[in-house]
C-alpha cells in the first residue's frame, strides 16, 4: 500500500529528478517537459549529479 498521495505532478517531478542521473542532458529534459530554458534550469538544475548544478546557477546569474 502506498502511504503517500500521488498526483500527476509527482510523476513529472520524478522524471525531472531521475533523468539527469540516467545521462539525459538537462536541455533535453526541459524540452520534453515543455518549459523554457530559464525556468527549467531554475527548477531542475539541482538534480544534476556531481554538483554540475552549481555551474548552471553561475551561468544563469551571469545571464540575468
Amino acid at each position: 500500500m502506498i502511504s503517500e498521495v500521488l498526483i500527476p505532478y509527482t510523476f513529472r517531478h520524478r522524471y525531472a529528478k531521475v533523468s539527469p542521473a540516467a545521462g539525459i542532458p538537462l536541455t533535453s529534459i526541459i524540452t520534453a517537459m515543455g518549459q523554457t530554458t530559464e525556468v527549467g534550469h531554475q527548477s531542475y538544475a539541482r538534480f544534476i549529479p556531481d554538483h554540475k548544478a552549481d555551474l548552471y546557477v553561475k551561468r544563469n546569474t551571469r545571464v540575468a
